[in-house]
């Protein structure tokens, strides 16, 4: 791995390093082959019983999981650097202002880690009862007395379609369709936390900025050009990091709005058809509820860094003019100009006006789905078999 630039002396955290002989590599590959191995095995099943909406949301679901492995282990090489320079840049500010306990922060992570893959452990538990009241459905029609068995082969006919049935291969089968769940749920999480982490970093400059306000938040306090120097050379340190986070992220930014645009308008359209069983239906309810909320969480988190970027600008309107001078107006006009916020590899930015754009775009698509939908009406295997055993 090339070496980081970023220098740095006493350093408090551990050096992170990249290597490809870690037992961690070792794991992601074997789930990695898992994943692919499920993966091909959809796209045969696609081929040789035909596409809908059911079998292509299947092969979605575990080709963004391959494609969120190779995200991260790519990012993984670079994280180092990446954590190099996060780390020099908060030793910059913690040597010249107030420490900042990372307490809150540390605490804030674990309590969105904690609800994000608790709701995720609920949903899961739900599709598990799901397709089990579905097996229970199918073994019953069909006179099987392996309810076992009939889970396992209702949850992947893509793969026991194609191949025999036993019930290592079904655990096997479940063991990667959990790790790839949590891992689509993941994706989700990871921009939520750097997005906290960004935030909070801005937080510092603008509560610093704040601080000088005068009463009733009128007027600004004088301060000398050299803080204003400062105050700029910090706020632009920050958007340097910001736009390097970005370069490392924006795949996975961009990976998580389109499966997540994708799957909403999949629920939605999966909506119009009949629910059978009490189970299904709370499934399906909590299920798409939690995808709407995730959605919702990345994209006012990653947009909070954009938001946040723009706070300086009032208090730097409300400066006097005796005590307006050159580094005052250059602050401004950076703050003013310069677009901080993360990307999906430059195609948009996250603000707050991308939720409108995203909604309407879900609800364009909701129609042509609709439309599509009503052509495959006639066939009612689509998301009404439940029973895909051989």
């Amino acid at each position: 791995m090339r070496s980081c630039t970023v220098h740095t002396v006493n350093r408090s955290a551990p050096l992170a390093r990249f290597t490809w002989r870690s037992l961690k590599i070792l794991y992601s590959g074997v789930i990695f082959l898992g994943v692919f191995m499920l993966t091909v095995f959809n796209v045969l099943w696609m081929f040789t019983t035909g596409v809908n909406s059911s079998r292509m949301t299947t092969f979605a679901f575990y080709a963004t999981t391959l494609v969120t492995a190779v995200l991260f282990v790519q990012l993984a090489r670079q994280w180092p650097c990446l954590a190099l320079t996060w780390e020099k840049l908060e030793r910059e500010f913690t040597s010249r202002h107030r420490r900042v306990s990372r307490t809150t922060l540390a605490t804030r992570f674990k309590i969105v880690t904690t609800v994000v893959m608790l709701l995720a452990s609920v949903e899961h538990v739900f599709a598990i009862l799901s397709t089990y009241s579905s097996a229970i459905e199918c073994a019953t029609s069909r006179g099987y007395t392996d309810i076992i068995g009939t889970y396992f082969q209702a949850q992947f006919p893509q793969v026991f379609s194609m191949i025999s049935y036993s019930l290592w291969k079904g655990i096997l089968m479940d063991i990667v369709n959990v790790l790839s769940t949590f891992s689509w749920n993941f994706v989700d999480l990871f921009l939520i936390l750097i997005s906290i982490a960004l935030v909070d970093q801005f937080k510092q400059l603008n509560s610093r900025l704040n601080s000088i306000r005068g009463k009733h938040n009128f007027l600004v306090k004088a301060m000398p050009e050299w803080w204003w120097a400062e105050a700029r050379n910090d706020y632009n340190h920050l958007a340097t990091l910001t736009r390097k986070v970005d370069s490392q992220i924006s795949s996975i930014v961009l990976l998580s709005f389109a499966t997540n645009l994708y799957f909403i308008c999949i629920q939605l359209l999966f909506s119009f058809n009949p629910k059978r069983g009490v189970v299904r239906t709370i499934y399906f309810c909590f299920s798409f509820g939690f995808l709407l909320a995730r959605t919702t969480a990345v994209s006012l988190y990653a947009a909070s860094v954009h938001d946040e970027s723009l706070l300086p600008a009032p208090i730097l309107y409300s400066i006097s003019s005796s005590s307006y001078g050159n580094e005052v107006s250059r602050f401004l006009t950076q703050v003013t100009t310069d677009n901080i916020s993360l990307t999906g590899m430059k195609f948009f930015s996250v603000t707050r006006s991308l939720v409108l754009t995203v909604a309407g775009t879900i609800v364009t698509y909701e129609l042509v789905l609709v439309q599509f939908n009503s052509v495959q009406q006639v066939d009612q295997t689509n998301n009404t078999n439940v029973c895909e055993v051989r």
